[in-house]
């Protein structure tokens, strides 16, 4: 299969309902050869590895391989603000398709360009001369990660049901302990992939929901929230992994809590919390974790930020896998393991429970069905939280301005939306509750997401979460949610943007129910 038969499935997705898309691609992969169907859906749901271009190098790339003037690019992507519409505007004379076998394709969108070299740029450059207007469209786009055409992660699950007659929750399923392209390989063989957790392979975390008192469980089991961020900890022998919510390896900024977990007396895969803490063992401001997560010094970081680490749930303990086994069971099974989470007696008081962790400086409690099992990547019920009442919404920013003064140089008001049936929903601006440091840091990020500006305020990919709180949330006799006093928390890099807030939860904040 080569990039023309790829480029004109993915022409004939384009504003199509997902319904329609599972459809077609489900009857047009069948004359595709079986390796090719592989690369396909792993294209199709962006299962590559990240390669770090960004917005800003990829128009430089694209200048310099077609030989044209950058600001010609940026002209082009101001009027469009599609990198995919720029690159097949280039030169539409180029109407004939090439013969780019697709594994040449990915090999390409894997290149990671953070660091890279000139041989890497000469792979792209070659790649991208040879392509047609259409193929340049299509490549541009998944090489940036912004395929726009509304394909994500569950829909692929769907074409794969829908390919290889399988149920929509056995993929899923099966895609909790795989990746696509191993999926595709076991259906292709008319066999069902293995579904046991191994050492060093990242498993979705399960997700708690706020739930109200009169729907948690009756057999409950409660545990501390703590105000840090969700690491996956594997242990087999000497060897330990600490993986962040997003299931990135980030070993080296924990090397304290790599040496604490590797003294274990058993190999276990644990779901857990890093928290900061001051001098005297208690929690301390959540902000301080951004001196561990972003510093390249790794061991003035553990100087100047202490943290623990507390296990709150197994999901393999001595090479048994234990999501399907109830919790209480996988409690039992680590009753081994040291580090764990702060739990209510059996038949205690929550209430009272909840009290005490909030006295003790945590964010609140977990209420968790003991009978429940572990739901890779799913935000249930099962595990219900509970802080104090405030307004607490995690946001996406969609636009900044640069600050004045002593904020001069990077961006310090910032557009936030929450998510829409139809997209994102505006909700209003934010300019305080970050450092220094932070807003330097969040430029950083944001400039690498501009998609168009206008004035003074520059418009990005939707990417970046923040926390935010507020006093109140209030509505305008046209519909529009804004929020008063607003100010953000932290800035949630172990968040997605399919993590945030719905213009739904908005509205129950505001109403109650």
């Amino acid at each position: 299969m080569t990039m023309k038969m790829m480029s004109r499935l993915l022409e004939s997705l384009e504003d199509k309902k997902p319904t329609q898309q599972i459809s077609l691609v489900s009857k047009e992969i069948l004359k595709f050869k079986p390796s090719d169907r592989r690369i396909v859906f792993q294209i199709l749901s962006l299962e590559y590895p990240s390669n770090n271009i960004g917005l800003s190098k990829a128009k430089k790339w694209i200048a310099k391989a077609v030989n044209m003037f950058e600001d010609e690019i940026e002209w082009s992507y101001s009027m469009s603000n599609d990198m995919g519409y720029v690159a097949k505007e280039i030169d539409l004379r180029k109407q004939n398709d090439s013969d780019i076998p697709l594994n040449r394709i990915l090999n390409v969108l894997s290149l990671d360009c953070g660091g890279i070299t000139s041989d890497e740029y000469v792979l792209f450059s070659t790649l991208f001369s040879d392509m047609s207007a259409m193929e340049r469209k299509w490549f541009t786009r998944y090489w940036l990660r912004v395929p726009r055409n509304g394909i994500n992660v569950g829909t692929v699950q769907k074409m794969l049901a829908k390919t290889y007659d399988k149920k929509v929750s056995e993929v899923k399923s099966h895609h909790n302990f795989n990746d696509i392209s191993t999926l595709v390989n076991y259906y292709e063989m008319k066999e069902n992939p293995s579904c046991v957790l191994q050492h060093g392979k990242f498993l979705k975390p399960m997700l708690a929901k706020e739930v109200p008192m009169d729907k948690w469980p009756k057999d409950k089991i409660v545990d501390y929230k703590y105000d840090g961020n969700r690491y996956q900890v594997h242990r087999k022998g000497e060897s330990v992994i600490v993986f962040n919510r997003k299931g990135k390896i980030v070993t080296p900024q924990f090397s304290d809590i790599v040496d604490l977990v590797r003294n274990y007396s058993v190999d276990c895969i644990l779901d857990g919390e890093i928290y900061p803490i001051k001098d005297d063992g208690s929690p301390a401001e959540h902000k301080r974790m951004g001196t561990r997560v972003h510093s390249k010094d790794h061991a003035k970081a553990i100087k100047e930020c202490p943290v623990r680490w507390v296990a709150f749930d197994a999901l393999m303990v001595d090479g048994e896998t234990l999501t399907d086994l109830p919790y209480h069971e996988r409690l039992e099974k680590m009753s081994m393991i040291p580090d764990q989470a702060h739990r209510m007696e059996k038949d205690g008081d929550v209430l009272a429970f909840y009290n005490v962790a909030i006295n003790d400086g945590f964010e609140g409690i977990i209420v968790k069905d003991a009978n429940h099992k572990y739901e890779s990547a799913k935000r249930s019920i099962s595990w219900a939280k509970y802080k104090p009442p405030r307004i607490d919404l995690d946001v996406v920013v969609t636009s900044a301005r640069y600050g004045e003064g002593a904020r001069s140089g990077f961006f310090a008001s910032f557009d936030i939306a929450v998510r829409s049936e139809s997209g994102f929903m505006n909700i209003g601006s934010v300019g305080t509750g970050l450092s220094q440091r932070e807003m330097i840091q969040l430029t950083t990020k944001l400039r690498t997401l501009v998609e168009s500006y206008k004035g003074d305020t520059y418009y990005f990919v939707p990417k970046v979460v923040l926390q935010v709180t507020a006093d109140l949330i209030s509505r305008d006799s046209k519909g529009n949610i804004g929020l008063r006093f607003p100010r953000v928390v932290r800035i949630r890099e172990d968040k997605y943007i399919v993590d945030i807030n719905t213009v739904a939860d908005v509205i129950q904040t505001m109403t109650g129910f």
